[in-house]
């Protein structure tokens, strides 16, 4: 089970980096130099526009309209 928390963000020289608490890491059995697989979430913001793009809503073009019916409603 992934474990949540809130890490802060601070410079180390020309890179960024996430403090994890020392309980947190304990908890989990992480030590120096272990790898960890990190998920970012996307800011909600950002995830709407992602979104709109994929939709194709902000493209500028008319609602999506079926050209030949479905063919389930033939049967």
């Amino acid at each position: 089970m992934a474990q949540v928390f809130e890490g802060k963000v601070r410079k180390l020289g020309n890179s960024m980096a996430v403090i994890i608490p020392k309980d947190v890491l304990t908890e989990v059995g992480v030590r120096e130099g272990d790898v960890l697989k990190l998920a970012i979430p996307v800011s909600v913001t950002k995830r709407k526009r992602v979104w709109k793009r994929v939709a194709g809503i902000d493209a500028g073009l008319p609602p999506f309209s079926r050209e030949e019916h479905d063919r389930i409603e033939d049967w």
